[in-house]
């Protein structure tokens, strides 16, 4: 067995073990071609989203939506990963458990790695647990978006994480020892890893977080037999190469200017194209600081996976000024129209609107609005070209919409979907029984005040000019009327809409009280989500709400599902706070306390 070179310069980390709470059991070996063929495999789920396509739909239909009402709690594993270091002071779990013939691979908030013995399907235990030794207060300062860990990867005989400190490490899958580490993200430019990297072949591929903190976004590709880096492949382009022209300032803007990646990609494995979402460009907010599209920022990039090479691309939203990231996962569908196969990618933009493409060559199916009300581009998006109404091909910083977009000189921007947007990295999911795409959307507003030279952008790489604070209005709540709105807008509540992904029609939807956690669907005629601390279950035909359990503490996590020994299961992570906007809003959920826990159910 291989061990690479523990530590990381400067952060003094040793070599982290694994602690074995059980005699090794020597675990199957997960082929690249077993990945290609995970549809097949109706019992386990050993992909981030089950299958390469972004399903996230099982075929199992023991729990379906006659009998979901007796489903029951069988089983809590309590998890580590609590406590405040830096500017942390409540990790989330937010992963995807992966199963493989009843054990489950899961991660905390502070990237601990676990394997459970669920094999009984009245008890998990912890047959090991990995973990990664991080200085918590050094990574959570200088990376992004607070303690999180999106899961894990499962190829051959190893369990591959991403950690907040910038590693991928790849352990040994039964015994949880360390084969190999190497570093992925420089903690001092402020990128960090929160997503579960994809394998593929005889790859680990990730993307890095920090846009907000103006990095310049890249993707790494690790051969998961020598631990060796196999290519990057940086997201905003240097000069000389396509799309630098999109960053038209004279300062080198590109250098800063975002595009990280933290949510995993889906794989077409026939035209071997992967396919990742990008985020927003930096200074986050300042559109005027970074003239131009600002390309590969906010887009989808179709990629070789051998080399790195774009394929194509679509930006979503050019010289965005509302930090609507575009990381979000693609559903790869194939659809009949007219008697014909056609293969599609389609997904919920965090803009308001769905989008379609031809998988092989990007071209444009079809845009429509989801969220209930948007208010940013006027007129809706161009059919033809995918860019919003408003866009203004004659100038390089875009308004897009009167009283939507920040300025330097102070004024209040008002816009929706929120500064989250209608759908953001929590993943959607695609039912193979109804054949509609179902997306967990956020339905609101956000208003903000921009104030130049407000933060520093933290390490001061050359775009502290650009740099702004937004800070709500005194008083705003999210329920005055939004600029073109007939009537206030509520912030902070939630919807699950199903829409035709051959036309991006709304088919179905249902409102709820705050932003679903991310979808499962299953052929047993039920669509899963998690809610501030309710796991939920819904009629995928009609979105009637057929079974809700409070587990007591915040969820963030999307629920997945498995079967071992003949019975299915749900499986969902619990730990976070529910956000102070929720818990001031509805009573149920205000005092909730954090825990972390790995919650399975059957019936």
């Amino acid at each position: 067995m291989k061990k690479a070179i523990a530590g990381l310069a400067g952060l003094g980390v040793g070599l982290a073990a694994a602690v074995m709470f059980a005699s090794p059991v020597m675990a199957a070996n997960t082929t690249a071609q077993g990945l290609v063929n995970a549809d097949n495999d109706k019992a386990n789920w050993l992909l981030h989203h089950r299958t390469y396509d972004g399903h996230r739909y099982s075929p199992l239909s023991e729990v379906n939506s006659t009998n979901v009402k007796g489903l029951q709690l069988r089983f809590i594993t309590m998890l580590d990963g609590l406590g405040s270091a830096g500017k942390v002071r409540t990790p989330k779990l937010q992963g995807t458990p992966l199963v493989e013939d009843g054990f489950l691979y899961v991660t905390d908030g502070w990237n601990n790695v676990y394997k459970i013995d669920g094999r009984s399907g009245d008890r998990g235990t912890t047959v090991w647990k990995f973990d990664p030794e991080m200085d918590r207060a050094y990574a959570a300062d200088s990376g992004c978006c607070m303690g999180r860990n999106r899961g894990v990867a499962l190829i051959n005989d190893l369990v591959i994480e991403s950690t907040m400190d910038g590693r991928m490490i790849a352990l040994d899958k039964s015994s949880g020892e360390i084969v190999w580490q190497v570093n992925t993200a420089n903690n001092d430019l402020m990128e960090s890893h929160t997503g579960a990297p994809l394998a593929l072949k005889n790859l680990a591929i990730n993307g890095v977080t920090g846009a907000e903190y103006g990095i310049r976004g890249h993707i790494n590709a690790i051969d998961v037999t020598t631990g060796e880096e196999s290519w990057v492949k940086y997201l905003i382009p240097a000069p000389g190469e396509p799309g630098n022209e999109t960053w038209v300032d004279d300062y080198e803007a590109w250098q800063t200017g975002g595009a990280s990646v933290w949510q995993t990609g889906t794989y077409d494995a026939a035209l071997n194209i992967m396919y990742w979402g990008t985020g927003n460009p930096s200074p986050q907010y300042d559109s005027e600081y970074r003239p131009g599209d600002n390309l590969y920022t906010e887009s989808v990039v179709a990629m070789d996976p051998d080399t790195g090479e774009i394929l194509w691309h679509f930006q979503f939203t050019p010289n965005d000024p509302y930090d609507w990231d575009e990381v979000g996962e693609t559903q790869l569908i194939d659809i009949e129209v007219g008697g014909e196969t056609l293969k599609i990618v389609t997904r919920a933009a965090r803009n308001g609107f769905v989008y379609g493409f031809d998988r092989a060559n990007g071209e444009l199916r079809n845009a429509v609005q989801y969220v209930d009300f948007e208010n940013w581009t006027l007129g809706g998006i161009d059919q033809k070209t995918g860019l919003p109404m408003s866009y203004n091909p004659d100038t390089p910083v875009q308004l897009y919409a009167p009283g939507t977009a920040g300025r330097r000189d102070g004024r209040l921007a008002v816009f929706c979907p929120a500064l989250g947007g209608g759908k953001n990295w929590q993943p959607a999911a695609y039912s193979g029984l109804t054949g509609l795409n179902y997306v967990p959307a956020n339905e609101g507003c956000s208003a903000y005040h921009t104030v130049v030279g407000g933060v520093d952008h933290w390490k001061d790489k050359g775009n502290k000019m650009g740099a702004l604070e937004n800070r709500h209005p005194a008083g705003w709540r999210g329920r005055e009327s939004a600029p073109g709105a007939e009537k206030p807008i509520a912030i902070s509540t939630g919807s699950v809409t199903g829409y035709n992904p051959a036309t991006g029609q709304t088919v179905v939807k249902v409102s709820i009280d705050t932003r679903p956690t991310g979808m499962l669907a299953t052929a047993g005629n039920l669509v899963f989500t998690g809610m501030a601390t309710d796991l939920m279950a819904f009629n995928s035909t009609t979105l009637e709400l057929l079974f809700t359990q409070s587990l007591g503490t915040g969820l963030s996590a999307p629920p997945m599902t498995y079967s071992y020994g003949g019975r299915q299961y749900i499986a969902i992570l619990a730990g976070s706070t529910v956000s102070g906007s929720v818990s001031r809003r509805i009573a149920r959920f205000a005092n909730v306390v954090p825990t972390s826990i790995l919650a399975v159910f059957s019936l």
